[in-house]
């Protein structure tokens, strides 16, 4: 599924001082990271002289292409590289920096269930490959014992932008279901078999409000700020949670300290209150920086945000909905973010 050619980006400019031409760094990569990012850039703002940072959104997979092929100084994903990926990169070491814990929230607007709707895994692919039809359905019921579920059809909506299986939610699904991934050995795009594809959050929720009966997939920030209903998903542990900036930090209290390459997947996690529709942030950027690009000043302003995002950053990430990444955590980043070459 393309990205139309108008990206939407975040951009911030700090006119630079006469004895110093403007370093322009630029991001690119997962919707679902979109906004931490644009808070940080407009923070970073406040305290950063000579230094343009932008941040286009693209869905993950066009995050990985630009940062693979130099277009980009850093990328933001959902999913670690593929081994395919990892040997374009020419054998040169990208990091995968973990920047926040991130969700994604099942929302819908179901008539006299209000909140309180639990799904499992198995239920939520079957609702968006269509095996499912009816919010009554048997397998629904059996989950929701004390809810009223109305006979009436199931709206499945998509986002376009996220459709990458780089992506978290449409990741997830390939997971959970041999049948997404039917015969599409060399897709790296998920095909929605049912449903609405449509534009972004807002547009879900313009549906929402018109069309009883509809589930989608939105950011947990933006079902947060907008005070959206959501499912309790079951997790591996057998437990019905919510997402919620606790439920991403009850996910990672399962990892005692990360792996070296700091690639782990937290739907796994067997915290009783882990949500499983839940993974890092991750933020890719080359090791040897200098020997990609050739360009210390811009090397040097790369460093001096990604120790800020390690450091200040990390302060943000809970207005927004993002989980902070835990104090053992942090010292495992900031000792790899000593090992770039910039």
């Amino acid at each position: 599924m393309k990205i139309q050619k108008f990206v939407p980006l975040f951009l911030v400019f700090l006119p630079a001082s006469a004895s110093m031409a403007a370093v322009n760094l630029k991001g690119t990569g997962s919707a679902l990271a979109a906004p931490l990012y644009s808070q940080w850039i407009t923070d970073r703002a406040q305290d950063t002289a000579g230094v343009r940072i932008k941040y286009e959104i693209k869905d993950s997979e066009e995050g990985v292409k630009k940062a693979l092929g130099h277009g980009s100084d850093f990328a933001s994903s959902d999913t670690p590289l593929t081994d395919l990926e990892e040997q374009k990169t020419m054998r040169r070491t990208i990091l995968h920096l973990p920047a926040a814990l991130e969700a994604v929230a099942i929302t819908y607007n179901l008539p006299g269930v209000p909140t309180g709707l639990k799904l499992s895994p198995a239920v939520l692919s079957d609702i968006f490959l269509g095996v499912i039809k009816q919010w009554n359905n048997i397998a629904i019921k059996e989950l929701n014992p004390e809810v009223t579920l109305p006979d009436m059809e199931i709206r499945v909506l998509h986002r376009e932008e996220e459709s990458s299986l780089h992506d978290l939610f449409p990741g997830y699904l390939a997971g959970l279901d041999p049948q997404w991934m039917a015969k599409r050995e060399k897709d790296k795009n998920l095909h929605w078999p049912v449903g609405e594809k449509v534009k972004g959050d807002n547009k879900v929720l313009e549906k929402m409000r018109l069309w009883p009966g509809v589930i989608a997939a939105v950011d947990l920030s933006f079902a947060g700020q907008k005070g959206l209903p959501v499912a309790a998903l079951k997790n591996a542990a057998g437990h019905f949670v919510v997402p919620s900036v606790d439920a991403l930090e009850a996910t990672v209290s399962d990892f005692p300290n990360l792996p070296e390459d700091f690639q782990v997947n937290l739907t796994h996690s067997r915290s009783k209150g882990a949500y499983p529709l839940c993974a890092f942030s991750y933020l890719l950027v080359y090791q040897d920086y200098l020997g990609v690009y050739h360009d210390h000043k811009k090397g040097q302003a790369l460093m001096n945000f990604l120790n800020w995002v390690f450091n200040d950053g990390q302060k943000k990430e809970t207005e927004l909905f993002y989980g902070p990444l835990p104090e053992a955590f942090l010292s495992q980043v900031k000792d790899k973010l000593q090992t770039i070459k910039y």
